[in-house]
């Protein structure tokens, strides 16, 4: 068995070593292939590949782009999020359910049962994440005391009078 993982970032291909090692213990080989943006996303939107790193952005409270990611009517659509051409119906059908749950509990429920369904079709495979968001920022906005559980929230920061005035007189001091 022979797998192509196409990529964009050749600095991704460190992470991809180990996964390559797996396979090969399992008799697979894995050819990592980096290509130009503009060949990359052509590929990605025709379905041209074996395997590429992608991820799923999600909400607290998932709803209609579970159907570009999942459903059976975006698989095949050049550019659709379906990267793995999943045609299911039970998946069809738990995505509805999430869309018109109509409660919290149901919608939480429909979540987790969805997640299971996938995870046992094997159309995804975990690579890595990280447990905290990474920030760069001018030292002139507020931010509530309180933290998310969504992580960092920007659209909660505004821009504190008091730390811009004296961000500026340290910036003109810096340019003296």
């Amino acid at each position: 068995m022979e797998i192509e993982f196409l990529m964009v970032q050749p600095a991704f291909e460190r992470i991809l070593q180990p996964f390559r090692a797996q396979l090969e213990r399992l008799g697979a080989r894995l050819e990592i292939r980096s290509i130009d943006a503009a060949q990359y996303k052509e590929r990605l939107d025709n379905f041209d590949f074996d395997m590429v790193v992608s991820s799923f952005g999600q909400s607290r409270s998932p709803g209609n782009e579970q159907r570009n990611y999942w459903g059976s009517a975006a698989a095949g659509i050049p550019g659709s999020s379906n990267l793995a051409g999943i045609k299911s119906p039970v998946i069809d059908a738990l995505v509805e359910e999430i869309i018109y749950a109509g409660t919290r509990a149901e919608l939480v429920t429909a979540s987790r049962v969805l997640d299971r369904v996938l995870r046992h079709g094997h159309y995804v495979i975990p690579n890595w994440h990280i447990t905290y968001d990474r920030v760069a920022w001018w030292d002139r906005f507020g931010q509530p005391d309180i933290v998310s559980d969504d992580g960092i929230v920007l659209d909660t920061w505004w821009i504190d009078s008091g730390r811009d005035a004296a961000l500026k007189e340290r910036i003109g001091a810096d340019n003296d």
